[in-house]
């Protein structure tokens, strides 16, 4: 394990005004924007789910360093859902159905709990956390994509990044700690892969059926998906690197990145 070289967690009580921020708020693209909408739409059940699978085999881990991390960890996600509520909220005066759709992540979550082990539940948050880490790691490093978003929606995506960076090993280090199960670890994440990519796939095509401008925009749509091919393509390397069996998310360094992007916060 490497909790004790893990980066700084620090949770940030961030606040943010979505009021002037349009519907297509991502290079004015309405494929790219309804996919970012439709991964918000998932956030704040998706991380209380996190903090949940976390916290019942907590009282397991023994080390200091790592109930520190889980701390933060819990904080920082917490925050998390918050802010994507309030955007999800924002966002149906668009019409976009924000609540049926979160209605049904909640539900499906739900049910979820109720079937899965603890291992498996701690697997599942492994597999999405790698997910959003490697996602978080590669707009950090290519800051031309902040640039593509709205001046108001940009800082929340900018402080979420940061912050799945820097917490990014604690529900890998809680699962190698407890359980240390590679076998079910790696399983699990063969089948959220697919279900992952089928889910925000969906919700993205929906917001994009349900909005009679955005789905005419066949150009801009299409230039959107070449983008997201592109991101796809960059990602996999990353993605793969999970199967390794001296896998760890701090593997990659990402220390000065992120303490450049938490000043960059801090200056602005």
């Amino acid at each position: 394990m490497n909790t004790q070289v893990s980066p700084s967690i620090t949770v940030r009580r961030q606040q943010f005004d979505f009021n002037k921020t349009p519907l297509y708020y991502m290079d004015n693209n309405p494929l790219l924007s309804h996919l970012l909408t439709a991964l918000s739409l998932t956030f704040p059940h998706g991380e209380r789910f996190f903090v949940h699978s976390v916290r019942q085999i907590r009282e397991q881990v023994k080390n200091p360093v790592l109930q520190r991390n889980i701390s933060s960890f819990i904080g920082q996600e917490a925050m998390h859902s918050h802010a994507h509520e309030e955007f999800n909220a924002f966002v149906e005066q668009y019409n976009v159905p924000a609540k049926a759709i979160m209605d049904f992540e909640y539900h499906s979550i739900e049910e979820a709990k109720q079937r899965l082990t603890n291992k498996q539940q701690l697997a599942v948050t492994c597999a999405l956390e790698h997910f959003t880490a490697i996602i978080a790691q590669y707009i950090l490093e290519h800051p031309e994509i902040f640039d593509m978003l709205h001046p108001e929606i940009k800082p929340m995506w900018i402080w979420h990044a940061l912050e799945e960076t820097e917490h990014k090993a604690v529900a890998f280090d809680v699962y190698q700690d407890v359980f240390a199960d590679d076998k079910v670890r790696k399983t699990t994440m063969r089948i959220i892969t697919g279900t992952f990519l089928f889910r925000i796939s969906h919700i993205t095509l929906k917001l994009l059926l349900n909005d009679p401008i955005g789905r005419k925009q066949w150009r801009k749509n299409i230039a959107g998906l070449a983008t997201l091919s592109k991101v796809l393509t960059d990602l996999a390397p990353a993605y793969f690197e999970y199967y390794r069996p001296d896998f760890h998310p701090n593997h990659y360094d990402t220390t000065q990145l992120t303490a450049h992007w938490a000043a960059q916060m801090a200056n602005a």
